[in-house]
């Protein structure tokens, strides 16, 4: 256009007598026209200049947002956050039986004077050990967990998945709140998973590599989704499981390995054979340290898992090798000095024998149509346990006995030595250590129902119940005091799960629930969950012979306990 402007100004130029001629016009009308031409064609030289002004900025524009798609693409585009967070509060009401003899200062010291050859001041305390009995109760107990999960596809084989967790009793940064009654430890089992401090713990950190070779086979190394296993995602308010093994067996973290294979006929279901280390015992110098590792072996087989038609079918097995005493870390034990439970630095220093699980989970989602109820899940889990004992471990402790005197004169120095081994009581002599193998079972059922007539309710029963020898690995729990599932006894439970209108969800992992809940506990035998100590009947702790309590116990039995808790959970 600016061409052909200027071509139309420079002919009037060269011929103004003939355009004047034919126009009629003046030369001052002919000038008044050009200088408006010459206006007008700088007002378009402006216009054209924003206009290419814009185009630049526009390009930038285009550009810096496409180096940011390309950025978000690398670092973003395949990540994914998710996770949940929690108030709980519990109210627990536990009955010690009528007749159980504590491991209290005096049962401590007539061990020792036993252990000196002095039966005469061995009776002597051994007849001052009072019986306890009656109820222990904590009204309320509020806790906050919360879980961060993080996944990335660096590749298209290949995943990273983490998850940091934070469990905290609030008014306290340790685990002190039961230690007479359950064993309150911090170990390499325990970060994430049981009541601690503030900080957030690695409760997972592992990576996959699929499609190994262009078959359906990945391999996987890091600390184990170990913890929370089906069918107890149910009763946490999920729908698909979160752990690679099923509950009834193990609910610890560890850190490991595992080479898995895939199948999809004649229906979708996976193979996976495990491995990890439970302690690393270093070099072989340290006369206070266990001299083997201790490893676990296994595999965990989802026979089905077909979420089109709601059924998962999982069967597994376990080898724990070698089994420490005491996983290094602090517990909490009682103190004769002091007479009370102090926390104690506890250093591996036996490998007691082996540990075998073998477990199988059943899980399916049904219509029940006669009772107008759908998506109904019902689950029916059992395990078994195997304790083999290979060597005797003993735990020494220096006691002071003063005789009832104030002088540091008559002060006299003992040592008091507990020898055990798995499930092989708790004896002041090597020789009265059970090093036998013990078989145990459990078994797990249960069902959570939708309520048509509620919206957003969901109802769960459940039933567990574990023999006299019955020894799972259970350290992880998503209640305070203990997991149900370690149970030596029956455990009834009932749960009310509440959708609350909080709104539209806006990703797809979001949920608001209240969860309320009742727990009863029948205890048969002593020491549930716990892999030193023999398991006694209730009725049998008031067993005496010359005046030596047989079945004093570490930690308090209980015979019954009631749990009401109420939780109040969102997912995002």
């Amino acid at each position: 256009m600016k061409r052909w402007l200027g071509l139309v100004v420079a002919f009037l130029l060269m011929v103004p007598g003939g355009l004047l001629a034919y126009t009629g016009a003046s030369q001052d009308e002919l000038l008044q026209r050009i200088q408006q031409l010459e206006r007008e064609l700088q007002a378009l030289k402006k216009q054209l200049q924003a206009v290419q002004e814009a185009q630049e900025e526009s390009s930038e524009a285009v550009d810096e947002m496409s180096e940011l798609v390309e950025k978000f693409k690398d670092n973003m585009g395949k990540f994914q956050i998710w996770g949940d967070i929690r108030t709980r509060v519990d109210s627990t009401r536990a009955y010690v039986p009528e007749s159980y003899f504590a491991m209290d200062q005096n049962m401590i010291l007539g061990m020792a004077w036993y252990q000196a050859g002095n039966m005469m001041k061995a009776m002597s305390y051994f007849s001052n050990v009072k019986p306890v009995k009656g109820h222990r109760e904590n009204d309320t107990i509020w806790t906050n967990r919360m879980r961060l999960n993080f996944k990335v596809n660096p590749t298209e084989n290949t995943n990273v998945k983490v998850r940091l967790a934070y469990y905290k009793v609030w008014g306290m940064t340790d685990d002190y709140v039961a230690p007479g009654l359950f064993p309150s430890m911090t170990n390499n089992f325990t970060t994430g998973v049981r009541p601690s401090d503030n900080r957030l713990y690695v409760d997972r950190a592992y990576f996959n590599w699929v499609n190994v070779g262009g078959y359906p086979i990945w391999i996987s190394f890091g600390r184990r989704p170990t913890t929370h296993g089906s069918p107890q995602h149910l009763r946490e308010g999920l729908d698909r499981k979160e752990a690679s093994p099923s509950g009834i067996n193990i609910d610890v973290p560890f850190d490991g390995a595992t080479i898995g294979f895939q199948y999809r006929w004649p229906w979708p279901g996976r193979i996976r054979f495990c491995y990890g280390r439970g302690f690393e015992s270093g070099f072989k110098m340290p006369i206070d340290r266990a001299k083997d590792d201790v490893d676990f072996y296994g595999f965990v087989w989802d026979v089905l898992d077909d979420p089109d038609r709601n059924m998962m079918l999982i069967v597994q097995a376990f080898k724990a090798e070698g089994v420490m005493d005491f996983p290094n870390g602090e517990m909490y034990m009682y103190n004769p000095f002091f007479g009370q439970w102090m926390p104690i630095y506890m250093n591996t220093q036996a490998n007691l024998g082996d540990i075998y699980e073998i477990g199988a989970t059943w899980i399916h989602k049904v219509d029940i149509p006669y009772l107008g109820l759908e998506g109904v899940d019902y689950f029916i889990s059992v395990g078994a346990s195997i304790t083999d004992p290979d060597e005797v471990g003993s735990l020494s402790m220096p006691v002071i006995d003063n005789n009832g005197t104030a002088t540091a004169s008559d002060d006299t120095w003992l040592t008091a030595t507990m020898y055990y081994t798995l499930l092989g009581g708790l004896a002041g002599d090597p020789s009265q250590v059970d090093t036998d193998t013990h078989f145990g079972w459990a078994v797990y059922v249960g069902a959570r129902i939708p309520l048509p007539w509620v919206p957003g309710a969901k109802l769960g029963l459940e039933y567990n119940y574990g023999s006299k020898w019955w020894m799972p690995f259970m350290v992880a729990t998503d209640d305070v005091y203990i997991n149900k599932l370690a149970t030596r006894g029956h455990v009834a439970e009932i749960y009310w799960i509440q959708d609350l209108p909080a709104g539209e969800a806006l990703n797809k992992y979001a949920r608001v629930f209240l969860r309320l809940g009742f727990q009863y506990f029948w205890f048969n035998y002593s020491g549930s969950g716990m892999w030193l100590g023999e398991p006694h009947e209730i009725n049998e702790l008031d067993d005496t012979m010359m005046g030596m309590p047989l079945n004093a116990q570490m930690f308090t039995p209980i015979d019954h306990m009631y749990n009401l808790y109420a939780s109040f959970e969102i997912f995002f």
